[in-house]
């Protein structure tokens, strides 16, 4: 039966769910870069790309999987965030923008504080916030309508190149600076949402650090492990 305060549920459990899809791809954008980094020598100084590329290349059939693993899987969930979405039977963020604007007056002051009356918001805090406006929607199918060509190189690199192995595929390249656009975009749309919706942010340093942190620690124990076995062969049969 319908309901404000099941839209309102809804709708901050969509969040959520778009939320935790997008720190997964966020993490696995910082591990791909991460590896990408390893090898460059204007990044990382010439004596440890070359040890990189070295452990890299004596493990050959786990580091070139991973790397492009990394790679499908962060460009394959972002694209699933701009889907169009004709019958609503995947969650995007055109979903969510459809049904706050469908349902507005599920949204209200009022349904916020009904929704989450078991909790005990500071009441000088509480009076900072806002319900959602139909400015608020606008402002970010505005920004997804400027990038619409870059949305669609998206869907078509992903179809055509990574979900698909098409013969014929479009020329299409993508640049670090446009997903990073993308990423942004994503990023904010759920920010608005959770304070909007929970009236709370999200702490993203794990998943923007962490992976990357996790790269490095992985193969710096694996240096260190050709090392010993270095020093070993030496110990055994001398320099």
């Amino acid at each position: 039966m319908y309901s404000h305060q099941n839209n309102f549920a809804k709708a901050l459990k969509w969040t959520g769910d778009l939320r935790d899809q997008y720190l997964n791809t966020l993490a696995a954008l910082r591990i791909y870069e991460r590896f990408r980094k390893l090898t460059a020598p204007n990044v990382v100084g010439k004596k440890n790309a070359d040890a990189n590329v070295k452990i890299f290349g004596k493990y050959p059939y786990f580091f070139s999987p991973l790397q492009e693993a990394a790679r499908c899987y962060f460009f394959v969930e972002l694209a699933k965030f701009f889907d169009k979405n004709k019958k609503k039977q995947s969650l995007t963020i055109e979903l969510l923008l459809d049904f706050v604007e469908n349902n507005f007056s599920s949204f209200s002051k009022n349904e916020f504080l009904a929704h989450h009356i078991e909790k005990n918001f500071i009441p000088a805090l509480l009076e900072g916030y806002k319900p959602f406006t139909l400015q608020d929607i606008r402002r970010i199918r505005n920004r997804l309508l400027r990038n619409k060509e870059l949305i669609s190189d998206l869907k078509t690199y992903r179809d055509q190149y990574l979900v698909h192995n098409d013969l014929k595929k479009d020329d299409v390249k993508i640049t670090g600076i446009q997903i990073r656009t993308l990423f942004k975009i994503i990023q904010s749309t759920i920010d608005l949402f959770y304070l909007k919706l929970n009236f709370s942010s999200t702490i993203y340093s794990n998943y923007d650090k962490e992976p990357a942190r996790a790269v490095d620690e992985v193969v710096s124990a694996l240096q260190e492990h050709e090392k010993e076995i270095i020093r070993k062969i030496k110990e055994k049969y001398g320099s």
